[in-house]
């Protein structure tokens, strides 16, 4: 950056790089590059701003734009900008959910209650769970499947609520998403929910969750498969049922990482749902 004005940048002055809008999928945390201390740009002198750029885990062409800023003052110059395509190979990781070895991809495989059987694990008591931790934790991007059978909320529940799928970036579960920037998704059933389930999100702690209740009114029947599917990006995670998609909710100013699913009930609120069966469970980096 060459100062072309008549003020020397300085540290302590407040003069920095800016990430234009504050926003950028690129650099992070934090969104300026300081000046090192003792360093000086007079007027018609040129600085040289050495950072580093995260690329995301997903294929895309990413704008990354940057300006001068005098902080508590004003942006000033011109903005420069580069588009920098990313290329990831899709990677995907599945576990059948029909015993307790550990499939690739994989870290650990938790199994706390339940039966395993050729048709998937159950959860045959409300505080039955399964916790599984992902060796790769998916940073920028990814998705979510797997099968339900047995399943039917109106008969099956004890409580006003229940967990059934969640994942969170730690593996406390509940415990520890408020006061925290961890990001976590989860769906519940219960007798709070009628015939359905609320999905939540939250992208940076408890305190940023959004919150919706879904297919209230529906009929299940034990006897079917159904497919739960979540994907999420930078930006919205989505939540699909049988491949029909049913909500999307925000999920900007993540910055922390995904990495543990929990089957049944999490760590500390809610026990699970007794009686579902769940089977083919995969993730992607990619949505």
């Amino acid at each position: 950056m060459r100062n072309t004005g008549q003020a020397t940048w300085t540290r302590s002055a407040g003069y920095k790089l800016g990430v234009v809008d504050d926003d950028d999928d690129l650099y992070g945390p934090g969104t300026r590059v300081w000046l090192d201390e003792g360093v000086t740009v007079a007027p018609g002198s040129s600085h040289v701003f050495e950072f580093e750029l995260t690329a995301p885990q997903l294929t895309d062409a990413y704008l990354t734009d940057w300006q001068m800023v005098h902080e508590g003052v004003q942006w000033f110059g011109e903005s420069t900008s580069q588009t920098v395509v990313v290329s990831c190979s899709a990677q995907t990781w599945c576990d059948p959910l029909t015993d307790s070895s550990l499939h690739s991809g994989f870290d650990d495989k938790n199994v706390d209650g339940g039966s395993f059987s050729a048709a998937g694990w159950q959860s045959t008591g409300s505080n039955d769970q399964l916790l599984l931790r992902l060796a790769t934790p998916l940073a920028a991007s990814g998705s979510l499947e797997i099968d339900v059978t047995n399943f039917d909320p109106t008969t099956q529940y004890t409580g006003p609520k229940h967990q059934i799928i969640n994942m969170y970036t730690s593996n406390d579960g509940s415990q520890g998403v408020f006061g925290t920037d961890e990001a976590w998704w989860n769906i519940r059933t219960g007798s709070n929910y009628g015939t359905g389930f609320k999905f939540l999100a939250a992208p940076n702690g408890g305190d940023s969750r959004e919150e919706v209740r879904l297919v209230e009114n529906a009929a299940w029947d034990p006897n079917e498969t159904y497919t739960f599917t979540v994907t999420w990006d930078a930006h919205t995670v989505d939540i699909y049922l049988d491949g029909t998609q049913l909500q999307s909710l925000d999920f900007d100013g993540r910055v922390q990482p995904l990495e543990h699913i929990f089957i049944g009930k999490d760590n500390v609120f809610y026990t699970g749902q007794v009686g579902p069966i769940y089977s083919n469970l995969c993730l992607s980096n990619e949505p």
